[in-house]
C-alpha cells in the first residue's frame, strides 16, 4: 500500500521541457499538512523536520524537491481560504487507506513538538471529515500516532 501512494506522489506533471512541477496531489497533500503544522501558528523546527520526513519516506522524493513542496504549499496555504480544493484532489485520487496513511501523517504533524493544540486537532477533525473518514477510524489513528 505504501509503494502504491509512493507511486501517486511520484507522478510528475511538466510545465517546460527543462522545469518539472509537482503533481497536484502533492501539492495537496503537502498543502493540507503545512496547514496542520501552521493551525497553532507556531511553525517550529521539530513540525518542519518531521513534516519532511514524511514527505521523504512516505513519498520517496528527494530533499530538493521536498523544499519546493515546502515552498509552494507555503504560498497555496496562504493565498488559500478553503481545505476544500486541497481534500477533493485526495478524495479523487486515494483509496480509504491511502487517507488513513495521510490522516496519521497529519498526526505526526501535530505530534512533531510534543503538544497537540486544539486548532491542530480541530483542522485534522475538520480535514478528517471532509476526506470521509469515519470517527472511530480518526480517533484510532490519534492513538496510534500519539508518542
Amino acid at each position: 500500500m505504501l509503494k502504491k501512494i509512493s507511486n501517486i506522489f511520484k507522478k510528475k506533471v511538466t510545465e517546460t521541457p527543462d522545469e518539472e512541477s509537482l503533481s497536484s496531489i502533492s501539492k495537496a497533500c503537502s498543502s493540507l499538512l503545512i496547514e496542520v503544522a501552521l493551525s497553532d501558528k507556531d511553525f517550529d523546527e521539530e513540525e518542519i523536520t518531521s513534516m519532511k520526513e514524511i514527505l521523504k519516506t512516505t513519498h520517496g522524493i528527494s530533499d530538493e524537491t521536498i523544499n519546493e513542496l515546502v515552498s509552494n504549499a507555503k504560498q497555496t496555504v496562504d493565498e488559500s481560504t478553503s481545505l476544500y480544493s486541497y481534500t477533493r484532489e485526495v478524495n479523487d485520487n486515494f483509496s480509504y487507506d491511502d487517507k488513513l496513511l495521510l490522516l496519521q501523517s497529519l498526526w505526526d504533524i501535530a505530534y512533531a513538538d510534543g503538544n497537540v493544540d486544539k486548532y491542530e486537532e480541530h483542522l485534522i477533525r475538520k480535514i478528517s471529515d471532509l476526506i470521509y473518514i469515519s470517527h472511530s477510524d480518526f480517533i484510532k489513528a490519534k492513538l496510534e500516532r500519539k508518542k
